[in-house]
């Protein structure tokens, strides 16, 4: 700070002895499940490697695809229809009231 700016340097307001110190990081439960979450993906896509016949639209699609691509697929269709099926309810519920 001189005399002639009266704002206080930045530096001294932001900077602390400790900030170059480098940031820990904390292991918390929603991190050692996203691990083994990520663990288990893994084994389930070397596991499922195999290339299975997938047919599709009465054999306008037919292909072979691998087995864990395929269940993935699924997955998503699945968990796409619920979100759906649950935004569509609760639309009607809010209008009914």
């Amino acid at each position: 700070m001189n005399k002639f700016d009266p704002t206080p340097n930045r530096d001294d307001i932001t900077r602390g002895s400790d900030a170059y110190k480098r940031e820990t990081v904390k292991v918390t439960p929603a991190r050692i499940g996203l691990i083994v979450l990520a663990v288990i993906t893994v084994l389930f896509i070397v596991q499922n490697n195999e290339q299975v016949p997938f047919k599709f639209l009465f054999g306008i699609i037919d292909t072979d695809i691998a087995l864990w691509l395929l269940l993935v697929i699924s997955l998503a269709l699945g968990f796409g229809l619920g979100y759906l099926t649950n935004v569509m309810r609760g639309r009607r519920n809010t209008a009914a009231k």
